[in-house]
């Protein structure tokens, strides 16, 4: 079944960028406002492997989504594209997904591309990561303010394109008017704070605006991997006179800055 939107506005943007150490762009993004879907898949293997693999699992996911299936069952057949194009055990990808019905949505994510709700009053990361770092967090043996530069940071246990079937992350929630979810891979995570993040988000004037931001400050904090980001807002439809356009900022941020 289709999202129905009619009683909601979605609006959104999207970015990528290789980073400032990278001369080539293994992250892939999707955004589908006609499905509700939208998400990004950070690739691994190396130059063209780790292209294959994102685009791949985003193709699959899409079209599983398309043919009626739920996120769930998309994230599983996305993962089987990768593991039936994968040469060798190195290719592989990460996967962060949202799927809309109207303000309600599901999520879906393998490794460490992330999920986060921003709302006026703070930001909250809504995945947990397949990484080791979070592993030796929650089993008590490193700090998160260590985790952001540990040099095993980007040492992840679960992707897409190793085994089947895959346990992946899985999430709900309602978006409300004032409200953006924020998909990002670990590009932009390991290079800003949590507080940098909601930051940006409260004093960006127009949705594009703010993912320029966010990677622009990702690279100058050092560019070290590719940076992707997806922002998603809501709010009520503004009156027939002002429908023609899709920008709904002004309020979306007057709500934020309030």
């Amino acid at each position: 079944m289709q999202p129905t939107l009619s009683t909601s506005l979605l609006d959104y943007a999207g970015q990528s960028s290789p980073g400032r150490k990278r001369s080539h762009n293994e992250d892939a993004l999707l955004c589908s406002p006609a499905q509700g879907l939208w998400a990004i898949a950070d690739g691994m293997g190396g130059h063209q492997c780790g292209e294959v693999a994102s685009s791949l699992a985003l193709a699959a996911l899409q079209q599983s989504i398309e043919a009626g299936e739920t996120l769930d069952t998309a994230v599983q057949q996305a993962n089987q594209a990768v593991l039936g194009a994968a040469v060798d055990d190195g290719m592989g990808t990460t996967l962060v997904a949202a799927h809309f019905n109207g303000a309600d949505f599901k999520l879906a994510w393998v490794g460490d591309s992330r999920a986060y709700l921003v709302t006026a009053n703070g930001i909250e990361q809504l995945t947990r990561d397949h990484s080791w770092v979070q592993m030796m967090i929650d089993a008590g043996e490193l700090q998160p303010a260590d985790a952001q530069n540990h040099a095993w940071r980007s040492i992840i246990l679960r992707c897409l394109g190793r085994e089947a079937p895959l346990e992946a992350g899985a999430g709900s929630g309602t978006l409300k008017a004032g409200e953006l979810l924020l998909l990002c891979s670990d590009g932009l995570t390991n290079e800003l704070t949590d507080a940098q993040i909601h930051a940006s988000c409260t004093f960006a004037d127009t949705l594009e605006s703010l993912v320029e931001q966010l990677i622009d400050q990702a690279n100058e904090h050092g560019g070290r991997d590719n940076i992707s980001c997806i922002v998603i807002g809501r709010t009520a439809p503004p009156p027939a006179a002002e429908s023609r356009g899709r920008r709904f900022i002004n309020m979306l941020f007057k709500t934020l800055k309030s």
